[in-house]
């Protein structure tokens, strides 16, 4: 069990459960960010191994690199990385609040933020949906699909707008997520 989710047992019952589920869907899109990961490696190396050795490269990497792995490795991973609170973050104002009134402050950007994202997701989904409507592919050759990777984005927007929901219900809370820092140590205010 994360750090987080015995923080989140703190809250009434069905909220903790709701946000021990939001950061486990957070760690399965990190999972999948991952695997984007391993494949994008894979990707490359085939592509390597044939332009070296066979001066036959794999056609498309470019295209799978770019429109499928790393929106793929970092999209879905942003959720996680709210999760662990390791996103970068300058406090020297928040540092000088009372404990208090940096839950309020962190808490009201927090809900700045969830709109923002809510706002980002819906159109990114419009995006993917239009994309997909028209099977959009690359302008190479030979095409490459990209419209089912537009919904991997609208995915990972729209769990980074739910764990931000989750954080900020935290900070309201008063069950402050930890933050990340080189020892991994909980800095508290």
């Amino acid at each position: 069990m994360t750090d987080n989710a015995s923080r989140a047992g703190a809250a009434p019952g069905r909220i903790a459960a709701a946000l021990r589920l939001i950061d486990r869907m957070s760690a399965i899109l990190a999972a999948a960010a991952a695997a984007a990961l391993v494949l994008l490696v894979v990707n490359i190396a085939i592509d390597v191994v044939g332009r070296t050795l066979f001066q036959a490269p794999l056609v498309a990497t470019l295209e799978m690199t770019s429109y499928w792995w790393m929106p793929g490795l970092t999209l879905l991973a942003f959720a996680y990385t709210e999760v662990r609170q390791d996103h970068i973050k300058v406090t020297i104002l928040l540092d000088a609040l009372p404990p208090r009134m940096r839950q309020i402050v962190e808490g009201s950007f927090g809900v700045l933020t969830i709109l923002l994202l809510a706002a980002l997701a819906w159109y990114t989904l419009a995006d993917a949906l239009q994309s997909a409507h028209i099977g959009q592919t690359t302008p190479s050759t030979p095409p490459v699909a990209i419209w089912p990777f537009k919904f991997a984005a609208a995915a990972g927007i729209a769990m980074l707008c739910l764990q931000v929901a989750a954080t900020t219900l935290r900070h309201f809370l008063g069950v402050l997520p930890r933050t990340g820092g080189p020892d991994g140590e909980a800095d508290r205010p």
